[in-house]
């Protein structure tokens, strides 16, 4: 049997010597989803990796002659097999012939020890696993602890190291073998932590990566209880924001003057632009400009823009009907006064009679 490996891992992402730095500088570090998401795409990342071989060197140290099935899966740029060879070991050798491939009396001889995994008689023995599982079955003997994690609990505690705010984070690859199986990180946190096995997929409740803190998991049922205990939130509109304008509402009924203030919706701000409707139509101006200066004046528009709501002047004493009549009468041509100017004092004196109700 070979040395059994410990849990120190060179991966960039797991727990690593705290006096040197190189891990940090491993890609894997930054594209860790991507490193975990298949073996590809974890090898094409070692291959442009500026500290590969030193993580590969390290690999190898750590691992020493251990199977294949005791490693981590890419590490270095190789696979857990390519660094097994690597390191020298070579498979058992199987015998042919007989009912199944592999020495079966030795499967059988080191199952009865009790102290082996269905992993580990398979490695020794060149018998598949699932050919061992089915002896261990047929011998009517019971898995033990897996002596490479120990109890669950021991195993989670090898593969995970204390981040902020409560998360426990995960490394190495995404699942572990314990107790002749293969269970993913968050599975084997949730059974621990909640006693039981898991309905469903088990997901995070918290967007930390790779966090296992059994508080931050949940299963299917949890997800549905939680979501019929959950009364939808209700929908909230969005506060609207405008751009005002001083509209004077007489510029085509005779004097100017009479101001109101009107509203024009902002539909988006970026760094350089503040789009709104007017009449129905999209528009923008400046952003930097109108808010430096309070205002602009928008030339397709022809119209002057506040960012924040302007005073609306003060209207004009409306002048007095006689006063109005005797200033139409003092600009009669008969009088001295020329067409023009008549036609506009007329104009103001019957605006006035209108407003007045005369």
């Amino acid at each position: 049997m070979s040395t059994l490996v410990s849990n120190r891992r060179s991966r960039p992402h797991a727990d690593t010597d705290p006096a040197t730095n190189w891990a940090e500088h491993g890609l894997c570090v930054r594209k860790a989803r991507d490193f975990h998401a298949s073996e590809v795409r974890a090898l094409v990342i070692c291959e442009a990796c500026p500290v590969r071989l030193r993580c590969l060197s390290e690999a190898l140290r750590e691992e020493g002659l251990a199977a294949p099935s005791y490693r981590s899966e890419i590490r270095g740029g190789l696979t857990a097999f390519e660094r097994a060879v690597l390191s020298g070991w070579k498979r058992p050798t199987a015998p042919t012939g007989g009912r199944a491939s592999g020495d079966m009396d030795k499967a059988e001889e080191l199952l009865r020890t009790g102290t082996l995994t269905d992993l580990e008689v398979a490695d020794a023995t060149g018998v598949s696993r699932q050919t061992v599982g089915k002896l261990r079955r047929a011998l009517g003997l019971s898995s033990p602890v897996d002596l490479r994690g120990a109890t669950p609990q021991e195993r989670i505690a090898q593969r995970t190291r204390p981040g902020q705010d409560g998360h426990l984070l995960w490394t190495g690859d995404e699942s572990t073998a314990i107790g002749g199986r293969r269970v993913k990180g968050v599975r084997l946190a949730f059974e621990v932590g909640y006693g039981r096995l898991p309905e469903g997929s088990v997901k995070r409740t918290c967007d930390v990566y790779p966090c296992v803190a059994w508080q931050h998991l949940t299963d299917r049922p949890m997800r549905e209880a939680l979501a019929a205990a959950t009364p939808p939130a209700p929908a909230v509109p969005a506060p609207v924001e405008y751009l005002y304008e001083l509209w004077d509402a007489n510029w085509d009924d005779g004097p100017l003057g009479n101001y109101e203030l009107r509203r024009h919706p902002i539909t988006k701000k970026t760094n350089l632009r503040i789009s709104f409707t007017y009449m129905g139509k999209a528009s923008y101006v400046d952003r930097q400009r109108i808010e430096a200066e309070g205002e602009i004046y928008h030339r397709r528009l022809r119209r002057l823009l506040y960012l924040a709501p302007p005073e609306l002047p003060a209207r004009p004493e409306p002048a007095s009907l006689q006063t109005l009549r005797q200033a139409m009468a003092a600009a009669h041509p008969d009088r001295g006064g020329t067409d023009a100017a008549f036609m506009t004092a007329h104009a103001a004196y019957q605006q006035a009679r209108r407003r007045a109700g005369a």
